[in-house]
């Protein structure tokens, strides 16, 4: 259970009355009745002040802010408060665990959401303190969940701390990956002719593949050749009967990364020849190499360092897993399934808020890839 989970508990029926109050308060007003002629409308009343909230800096740490009047009443025959049982916070205990269950990533709370968590965490401790005195807090299954859910608050702070620690690579870092890697940060300007397919329409007739390829080809000898690459993606144009105007041939610069993996080739290219012909299931492809250039660092530095970033938390999830082999008793579990996803306890990025009592979730499949 992640910090945010904790704050999710604390404050969902919070949340939930400051959703409430802002939908209401957007509700429009009945418009008010046109007055008659003979009548003149009275003066509306002055608008009430503007709420102001106190300011916390006048209230010293060691103050109470919150109170629980009548909670820890000593049993019948003591004088002594039931152990574990809270009747009051200070500004410093209330502070701190509000700072504890803010995630590093977003601001601290709102004077006005810190009263409604303190209203909410009010009445999670009532409950909590009398389930202390029912002797819940030593039910063994309520142990076993205890013990569950600090594992998975140990598994998310350990995520959080993995997170910050690599962060920020160094410039050393940043720069000598950019030296290592200098087929990523070239750009090549690209000109390109795309032929298309005919389509099978009635009016289209679908052609054998080598015929299709034989036809991209000539195109691409007749540039290689010399001709107008604007001319050859007309004619290519018409000849697949394409809707629409031709694509243009001019694309501007492109990285690696930025063109269908079948095509990647392209960068491997220098300036002024031509690709050889990708042929895909719709159409035909073909580039020329206008100019390549290799991207300054500066202009890639960001993107290097999320490159980084990820990698060294990657790497780092994948040791911490790779230093323990779990083995399962396959008479009691059944034989090993192959996994639909890759599983992973720990996840680079904070998923969801998990509930009590759910495992850690699988990575995220829907991020994108890293930027190239």
């Amino acid at each position: 259970m992640s910090r945010s989970t904790l704050l999710m508990l604390a404050m969902s029926c919070a949340l939930t009355c400051a959703s409430f109050g802002q939908a209401s308060s957007q509700k429009p007003q009945s418009p008010a009745p046109a007055p008659t002629p003979a009548a003149t409308p009275a003066p509306p009343p002055p608008a009430p002040p503007e709420p102001t909230l106190p300011s916390t800096s006048v209230v010293p740490m060691s103050q109470p802010v919150v109170t629980l009047k009548g909670a820890c009443k000593p049993k019948e025959g003591s004088t002594v408060p039931p152990a574990g049982c809270v009747s009051s916070l200070t500004r410093q205990q209330f502070e701190d665990i509000t700072k504890a269950l803010t995630p590093a990533d977003r601001p601290l709370m709102s004077p006005d959401m810190m009263r409604k968590f303190a209203t909410q965490y009010s009445k999670l401790l009532i409950f909590a303190d009398q389930a202390r005195e029912m002797g819940l807090e030593n039910d063994p299954r309520v142990q076993r969940i205890f013990a569950f859910a600090k594992n998975q608050i140990l598994t998310e702070a350990l995520n959080q701390q993995i997170t910050q620690q690599y962060a920020h690579p160094s410039d050393q870092q940043i720069e000598d990956y950019y030296k290592a890697n200098p087929k990523k940060y070239l750009e090549a300007t690209l000109i390109r002719i795309i032929v298309p397919k005919a389509t099978g329409a009635p009016d289209n007739p679908k052609r054998t593949d080598a015929e299709e390829a034989a036809y991209a080809e000539e195109i691409r000898k007749r540039w290689v050749a010399g001709e107008d690459p604007e001319k050859l993606q007309k004619e290519a144009t018409e000849h697949g009967k394409a809707a629409g105007a031709p694509p243009a041939v001019n694309i501007g610069g492109r990285r690696p990364g930025a063109l269908p993996e079948a095509h990647e080739s392209v960068f491997d290219l220098k300036a002024g020849e031509i690709s050889p012909v990708f042929n895909d299931p719709a159409a035909s492809y073909i580039y020329k190499v206008v100019s390549v250039r290799q991207v300054p660092l500066s202009d890639v530095k960001s993107v290097i360092s999320s490159t980084l970033s990820r990698q060294m938390i990657t790497d780092r999830i994948q040791q911490i897993q790779s230093s323990v082999t779990p083995v399962l008793n396959d008479t009691y579990f059944g034989p090993e399934k192959p996994p639909s996803v890759n599983q992973t306890i720990i996840t680079p990025k904070q998923g969801p808020p998990m509930r009590p009592g759910t495992p850690p979730p699988p990575p995220q499949q829907n991020q994108p890839a890293p930027p190239k």
